[in-house]
Protein backbone atom coordinates (compact mmCIF):
# COMPACT_ATOMS: atom_id res chain seq x y z
CA UNK A 1 0.00 0.00 0.00
CA UNK A 2 1.51 3.19 -1.02
CA UNK A 3 1.98 6.11 1.30
CA UNK A 4 3.27 9.76 1.15
CA UNK A 5 6.30 9.41 3.25
CA UNK A 6 7.40 6.78 0.32
CA UNK A 7 7.95 9.94 -1.93
CA UNK A 8 10.97 10.86 0.34
CA UNK A 9 11.64 14.03 1.52
CA UNK A 10 10.17 17.01 -0.97
CA UNK A 11 13.30 18.95 -2.20
CA UNK A 12 12.50 22.04 -3.70
CA UNK A 13 15.62 23.84 -5.91
CA UNK A 14 14.71 28.10 -5.96
CA UNK A 15 16.09 31.20 -7.34
CA UNK A 16 15.23 34.05 -8.85
CA UNK A 17 15.41 33.16 -12.28
CA UNK A 18 17.65 33.28 -14.88
CA UNK A 19 20.13 31.77 -12.56
CA UNK A 20 21.18 28.65 -13.95
CA UNK A 21 18.80 26.45 -12.23
CA UNK A 22 16.84 24.78 -15.68
CA UNK A 23 20.78 23.71 -16.19
CA UNK A 24 19.79 21.50 -12.74
CA UNK A 25 16.29 19.86 -13.76
CA UNK A 26 18.31 19.13 -17.40
CA UNK A 27 20.83 17.03 -15.47
CA UNK A 28 18.68 15.61 -12.66
CA UNK A 29 16.40 14.56 -15.93
CA UNK A 30 19.18 11.19 -16.31
CA UNK A 31 19.79 10.90 -12.63
CA UNK A 32 18.68 6.85 -12.09
CA UNK A 33 17.04 7.94 -8.32
CA UNK A 34 15.44 11.16 -9.05
CA UNK A 35 12.46 12.25 -10.40
CA UNK A 36 12.94 15.70 -12.38
CA UNK A 37 10.10 18.36 -11.89
CA UNK A 38 10.38 21.28 -14.21
CA UNK A 39 8.57 24.27 -14.83
CA UNK A 40 5.47 22.67 -12.62
CA UNK A 41 4.93 25.93 -10.44
CA UNK A 42 5.92 28.51 -12.88
CA UNK A 43 3.22 27.22 -15.07
CA UNK A 44 0.08 26.74 -12.47
CA UNK A 45 0.49 29.65 -11.31
CA UNK A 46 0.97 31.51 -14.73
CA UNK A 47 4.48 33.22 -14.34
CA UNK A 48 3.80 33.46 -11.22
CA UNK A 49 0.83 35.82 -11.28
CA UNK A 50 -1.49 33.48 -10.06
CA UNK A 51 0.31 32.50 -6.62
CA UNK A 52 -2.29 32.40 -4.18
CA UNK A 53 -4.68 29.90 -6.66
CA UNK A 54 -2.23 27.45 -6.87
CA UNK A 55 -2.72 27.15 -2.74
CA UNK A 56 -5.89 27.38 -2.25
CA UNK A 57 -7.50 27.18 1.33
CA UNK A 58 -9.21 24.15 2.74
CA UNK A 59 -9.80 20.77 0.54
CA UNK A 60 -10.00 20.46 -2.84
CA UNK A 61 -11.16 17.25 -4.64
CA UNK A 62 -9.83 15.52 -8.08
CA UNK A 63 -11.94 17.32 -10.54
CA UNK A 64 -10.77 20.72 -8.91
CA UNK A 65 -7.46 19.78 -8.59
CA UNK A 66 -7.15 18.75 -12.29
CA UNK A 67 -8.66 21.72 -12.99
CA UNK A 68 -5.95 23.88 -11.45
CA UNK A 69 -3.37 21.11 -13.63
CA UNK A 70 -5.23 21.46 -16.85
CA UNK A 71 -6.19 24.81 -17.49
CA UNK A 72 -5.23 26.88 -20.53
CA UNK A 73 -3.72 29.75 -18.54
CA UNK A 74 -4.02 33.15 -20.48
CA UNK A 75 -0.78 34.43 -20.10
CA UNK A 76 1.44 31.68 -21.06
CA UNK A 77 -1.14 31.17 -23.65
CA UNK A 78 -1.24 34.67 -25.38
CA UNK A 79 1.90 33.84 -26.11
CA UNK A 80 2.17 30.76 -27.88
CA UNK A 81 -1.06 32.28 -29.58
CA UNK A 82 1.01 35.07 -30.84
CA UNK A 83 4.63 32.76 -31.47
CA UNK A 84 6.29 34.68 -28.58
CA UNK A 85 6.63 30.83 -26.15
CA UNK A 86 9.37 30.93 -23.93
CA UNK A 87 11.85 28.90 -24.96
CA UNK A 88 11.20 26.64 -21.66
CA UNK A 89 8.05 25.48 -23.10
CA UNK A 90 8.47 22.05 -24.41
CA UNK A 91 5.31 21.03 -25.61
CA UNK A 92 5.36 20.75 -29.94
CA UNK A 93 2.63 22.65 -30.23
CA UNK A 94 3.71 23.57 -34.18
CA UNK A 95 3.26 19.91 -34.89
CA UNK A 96 0.91 19.00 -37.23
CA UNK A 97 0.70 15.49 -35.07
CA UNK A 98 -0.10 18.07 -31.55
CA UNK A 99 -3.30 17.57 -29.82
CA UNK A 100 -3.11 20.98 -28.95
CA UNK A 101 -1.56 23.91 -30.66
CA UNK A 102 -1.49 27.93 -30.41
CA UNK A 103 -4.96 27.80 -31.34
CA UNK A 104 -6.30 25.67 -28.68
CA UNK A 105 -3.37 26.81 -26.08
CA UNK A 106 -1.80 24.43 -23.94
CA UNK A 107 -2.51 22.67 -20.43
CA UNK A 108 -0.65 24.35 -17.78
CA UNK A 109 0.91 20.66 -17.06
CA UNK A 110 2.08 20.51 -20.54
CA UNK A 111 3.73 23.35 -21.36
CA UNK A 112 7.23 21.98 -19.73
CA UNK A 113 6.66 19.52 -17.04
CA UNK A 114 5.18 16.71 -18.72
CA UNK A 115 7.19 16.87 -22.23
CA UNK A 116 10.35 17.22 -19.62
CA UNK A 117 9.74 13.62 -18.67
CA UNK A 118 8.58 11.76 -21.79
CA UNK A 119 7.90 12.44 -25.29
CA UNK A 120 5.08 10.09 -24.59
CA UNK A 121 3.34 13.23 -22.80
CA UNK A 122 -0.19 13.14 -23.92
CA UNK A 123 -0.30 9.54 -22.87
CA UNK A 124 0.74 10.43 -19.67
CA UNK A 125 -1.52 13.70 -19.34
CA UNK A 126 -4.28 11.27 -20.02
CA UNK A 127 -2.73 8.38 -17.49
CA UNK A 128 -2.49 11.40 -14.86
CA UNK A 129 -6.18 12.82 -15.72
CA UNK A 130 -6.99 9.14 -14.96
CA UNK A 131 -5.39 8.93 -11.59
CA UNK A 132 -6.40 12.68 -10.05
CA UNK A 133 -9.88 12.33 -10.59
CA UNK A 134 -10.17 10.02 -8.38
CA UNK A 135 -8.32 11.57 -5.38
CA UNK A 136 -10.83 12.08 -2.48
CA UNK A 137 -10.98 15.43 -1.30
CA UNK A 138 -7.73 16.62 0.78
CA UNK A 139 -5.56 20.07 1.31
CA UNK A 140 -3.71 20.99 -1.53
CA UNK A 141 -0.43 20.28 -0.65
CA UNK A 142 -1.44 16.41 0.05
CA UNK A 143 -2.93 16.79 -3.56
CA UNK A 144 0.65 18.09 -4.76
CA UNK A 145 2.24 15.07 -3.11
CA UNK A 146 -0.21 12.24 -4.48
CA UNK A 147 0.66 14.01 -7.83
CA UNK A 148 4.22 14.50 -7.73
CA UNK A 149 4.23 10.68 -5.71
CA UNK A 150 2.25 9.15 -8.96
CA UNK A 151 4.57 10.50 -11.15
CA UNK A 152 7.94 9.42 -9.29
CA UNK A 153 6.43 6.13 -9.26
CA UNK A 154 5.54 5.67 -12.80
CA UNK A 155 9.33 6.82 -13.79
CA UNK A 156 10.45 4.37 -10.86
CA UNK A 157 12.47 6.86 -9.72
CA UNK A 158 12.98 7.20 -5.32
CA UNK A 159 12.29 10.77 -4.64
CA UNK A 160 11.24 14.08 -7.07
CA UNK A 161 13.09 17.28 -7.28
CA UNK A 162 10.55 20.52 -8.16
CA UNK A 163 12.60 23.32 -9.54
CA UNK A 164 10.51 26.39 -11.16
CA UNK A 165 12.29 29.38 -12.76
CA UNK A 166 11.96 32.46 -10.17
CA UNK A 167 10.67 30.31 -7.65
CA UNK A 168 11.90 32.48 -4.48
CA UNK A 169 8.17 34.17 -5.23
CA UNK A 170 6.53 31.17 -3.80
CA UNK A 171 8.85 29.89 -1.38
CA UNK A 172 6.68 31.39 1.44
CA UNK A 173 4.36 28.83 0.20
CA UNK A 174 6.10 26.18 -0.31
CA UNK A 175 7.89 26.19 3.25
CA UNK A 176 4.30 27.04 4.71
CA UNK A 177 2.87 23.68 2.71
CA UNK A 178 6.03 21.15 2.69
CA UNK A 179 7.14 22.07 6.20
CA UNK A 180 10.02 19.08 6.19
CA UNK A 181 11.15 20.31 2.33
CA UNK A 182 14.68 20.58 1.87
CA UNK A 183 15.77 23.86 -0.67
CA UNK A 184 18.46 24.32 -2.79
CA UNK A 185 19.32 28.13 -3.26
CA UNK A 186 21.34 28.48 -7.03
CA UNK A 187 22.77 31.76 -6.75
CA UNK A 188 23.90 34.21 -10.04
CA UNK A 189 25.88 37.33 -10.00
CA UNK A 190 22.15 39.59 -10.18
CA UNK A 191 23.42 42.00 -12.93
CA UNK A 192 23.96 38.88 -15.05
CA UNK A 193 20.51 37.51 -14.18
CA UNK A 194 19.07 41.44 -14.72
CA UNK A 195 20.28 41.84 -17.84
CA UNK A 196 19.09 37.98 -19.01
CA UNK A 197 15.67 38.94 -17.34
CA UNK A 198 15.97 42.23 -19.90
CA UNK A 199 15.73 39.43 -22.72
CA UNK A 200 13.42 37.18 -21.94
CA UNK A 201 9.85 36.95 -23.05
CA UNK A 202 8.65 35.26 -19.76
CA UNK A 203 9.91 38.01 -17.25
CA UNK A 204 8.75 40.83 -20.07
CA UNK A 205 4.89 39.26 -19.99
CA UNK A 206 5.23 39.39 -16.24
CA UNK A 207 6.32 43.11 -15.73
CA UNK A 208 4.07 43.83 -18.21
CA UNK A 209 1.25 42.54 -16.04
CA UNK A 210 2.11 43.92 -13.60
CA UNK A 211 1.73 47.99 -15.05
CA UNK A 212 -0.87 46.71 -16.32
CA UNK A 213 -2.40 45.89 -13.22
CA UNK A 214 -1.35 49.02 -11.65
CA UNK A 215 -3.07 51.12 -13.61
CA UNK A 216 -6.05 49.04 -13.81
CA UNK A 217 -6.47 47.55 -10.36
CA UNK A 218 -7.21 43.94 -11.46
CA UNK A 219 -5.71 41.55 -14.04
CA UNK A 220 -6.93 42.39 -17.25
CA UNK A 221 -5.97 38.76 -18.34
CA UNK A 222 -7.85 37.64 -15.80
CA UNK A 223 -11.04 40.30 -15.52
CA UNK A 224 -13.27 42.09 -18.32
CA UNK A 225 -12.85 45.17 -16.08
CA UNK A 226 -11.94 48.06 -18.35
CA UNK A 227 -13.13 50.63 -16.36
CA UNK A 228 -9.67 52.03 -16.10
CA UNK A 229 -8.13 51.67 -19.57
CA UNK A 230 -8.99 55.67 -20.28
CA UNK A 231 -5.48 55.68 -17.70
CA UNK A 232 -3.53 53.46 -19.92
CA UNK A 233 -0.09 55.09 -21.41
CA UNK A 234 -0.40 53.69 -24.96
CA UNK A 235 2.28 51.95 -25.16
CA UNK A 236 0.63 49.33 -22.84
CA UNK A 237 -2.90 49.51 -24.27
CA UNK A 238 -1.69 46.73 -27.26
CA UNK A 239 -0.87 43.98 -24.55
CA UNK A 240 -4.14 43.88 -23.40
CA UNK A 241 -5.52 40.42 -24.65
CA UNK A 242 -8.08 41.75 -26.79
CA UNK A 243 -5.87 44.04 -28.42
CA UNK A 244 -2.20 42.25 -27.87
CA UNK A 245 -0.11 42.97 -30.82
CA UNK A 246 3.09 40.35 -31.12
CA UNK A 247 5.38 42.89 -32.68
CA UNK A 248 5.11 45.57 -30.02
CA UNK A 249 5.81 43.07 -27.03
CA UNK A 250 9.01 41.92 -29.65
CA UNK A 251 9.90 45.69 -29.19
CA UNK A 252 9.06 46.67 -25.92
CA UNK A 253 11.59 47.27 -23.77
CA UNK A 254 12.13 47.38 -20.45
CA UNK A 255 15.92 49.04 -18.56
CA UNK A 256 17.83 46.26 -17.01
CA UNK A 257 18.23 48.55 -14.29
CA UNK A 258 14.64 47.54 -13.18
CA UNK A 259 15.14 43.98 -13.69
CA UNK A 260 18.10 44.57 -11.22
CA UNK A 261 15.30 45.66 -8.46
CA UNK A 262 13.02 42.93 -9.30
CA UNK A 263 16.11 40.86 -8.50
CA UNK A 264 16.56 42.62 -5.52
CA UNK A 265 13.39 42.12 -4.23
CA UNK A 266 12.72 38.30 -5.01
CA UNK A 267 16.18 37.72 -3.14
CA UNK A 268 15.14 40.05 -0.03
CA UNK A 269 11.77 38.32 0.08
CA UNK A 270 12.71 34.97 -0.54
CA UNK A 271 16.09 34.85 1.70
CA UNK A 272 13.47 36.09 4.31
CA UNK A 273 11.88 33.03 3.87
CA UNK A 274 14.88 30.52 3.38
CA UNK A 275 16.48 32.39 6.82
CA UNK A 276 13.49 30.65 8.92
CA UNK A 277 15.16 27.21 7.98
CA UNK A 278 16.95 24.92 9.94
CA UNK A 279 20.49 25.04 8.34
CA UNK A 280 20.80 21.68 7.35
CA UNK A 281 17.93 21.94 5.03
CA UNK A 282 19.20 24.11 2.81
CA UNK A 283 22.27 23.89 0.39
CA UNK A 284 23.35 27.43 -1.59
CA UNK A 285 24.73 26.74 -4.76
CA UNK A 286 26.61 29.67 -7.04
CA UNK A 287 25.94 29.00 -10.62
CA UNK A 288 29.55 30.33 -11.39
CA UNK A 289 30.83 26.94 -9.56
CA UNK A 290 29.92 24.95 -12.00
CA UNK A 291 31.80 26.27 -14.76
CA UNK A 292 35.23 26.13 -12.32
CA UNK A 293 34.12 22.83 -11.13
CA UNK A 294 30.94 21.00 -12.18
CA UNK A 295 31.61 17.80 -10.51
CA UNK A 296 32.00 18.99 -7.14
CA UNK A 297 29.08 21.51 -7.02
CA UNK A 298 26.92 18.14 -8.61
CA UNK A 299 28.11 16.23 -5.96
CA UNK A 300 27.24 18.45 -3.28
CA UNK A 301 23.66 18.51 -5.03
CA UNK A 302 23.21 15.19 -4.82
CA UNK A 303 24.72 14.52 -1.30
CA UNK A 304 22.35 17.07 0.16
CA UNK A 305 19.51 15.60 -2.01
CA UNK A 306 20.73 12.05 -0.56
CA UNK A 307 24.03 10.64 -0.03
CA UNK A 308 22.93 7.16 -1.12
CA UNK A 309 21.98 9.11 -4.71
CA UNK A 310 25.51 9.49 -4.96
CA UNK A 311 26.46 8.47 -8.88
CA UNK A 312 29.92 8.70 -10.21
CA UNK A 313 28.51 8.17 -13.76
CA UNK A 314 26.10 10.22 -13.58
CA UNK A 315 28.47 12.39 -11.84
CA UNK A 316 30.65 12.64 -15.15
CA UNK A 317 27.84 12.74 -17.29
CA UNK A 318 26.37 15.65 -16.08
CA UNK A 319 29.24 17.62 -15.88
CA UNK A 320 29.74 17.14 -19.58
CA UNK A 321 26.50 18.92 -20.13
CA UNK A 322 28.01 22.25 -18.56
CA UNK A 323 28.78 24.54 -21.06
CA UNK A 324 30.62 28.36 -20.35
CA UNK A 325 28.36 30.79 -19.97
CA UNK A 326 30.70 34.36 -19.95
CA UNK A 327 29.39 37.60 -17.81
CA UNK A 328 27.73 39.83 -19.87
CA UNK A 329 26.58 42.51 -17.56
CA UNK A 330 29.63 44.96 -18.22
CA UNK A 331 29.24 44.87 -22.11
CA UNK A 332 26.71 47.16 -21.23
CA UNK A 333 27.09 51.73 -21.75
CA UNK A 334 29.12 52.58 -18.89
CA UNK A 335 25.69 54.64 -17.49
CA UNK A 336 23.69 51.37 -17.71
CA UNK A 337 26.37 49.29 -16.26
CA UNK A 338 26.55 51.98 -13.06
CA UNK A 339 22.65 51.54 -12.70
CA UNK A 340 22.55 48.35 -12.96
CA UNK A 341 24.94 47.90 -10.45
CA UNK A 342 23.11 50.07 -7.82
CA UNK A 343 19.73 48.31 -8.77
CA UNK A 344 21.65 44.74 -7.35
CA UNK A 345 22.97 46.65 -4.09
CA UNK A 346 20.01 45.73 -1.95
CA UNK A 347 20.20 41.98 -3.18
CA UNK A 348 24.15 41.68 -2.74
CA UNK A 349 23.20 43.08 0.94
CA UNK A 350 20.73 40.64 1.84
CA UNK A 351 23.14 37.44 -0.12
CA UNK A 352 25.93 38.57 2.26
CA UNK A 353 23.68 38.99 5.59
CA UNK A 354 22.51 35.53 5.13
CA UNK A 355 25.71 34.38 4.13
CA UNK A 356 27.06 35.56 7.35
CA UNK A 357 23.95 34.40 9.49
CA UNK A 358 24.62 30.63 7.83
CA UNK A 359 28.45 30.86 9.16
CA UNK A 360 27.43 32.19 12.45
CA UNK A 361 25.15 28.95 12.81
CA UNK A 362 27.56 26.56 11.69
CA UNK A 363 29.91 28.07 14.45
CA UNK A 364 27.37 27.82 17.33
CA UNK A 365 26.27 24.36 16.06
CA UNK A 366 30.30 23.60 16.32
CA UNK A 367 30.82 25.20 19.58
Amino acid sequence: MYSLSDSGTPVFIVGTGRCGSTMLSTMLRDHPAILSLSEFFTFVTDLGTRIPQAFPAGFIDGEQFWRLLSTHYPKQNIMVQHGIAMDEVLYPYTSSHARYNAQTGIPAILQTTLPHLTPEHDRLFDDLQAFVLTLPPAPIHIQYQHLFGWLQRRFNRQCWVERSGSSLRVVARLRQHFPNARFVHIVRDGRDCALSMSRHYGFRMVLIAFYLMEVLGCDPYEDQDRSGAEDLPDDLYSFLPEHFEAEAFRSYEIAPSLYGHYWSGELQQGLATLAEIPEESILTLHFEDFFSDAERSLRKLISFINPAYVDESWLHYAASLVRPVRSAWQTLPPLEQKQLDRACQVGFEALEAFRRRSLSAIRSAGA
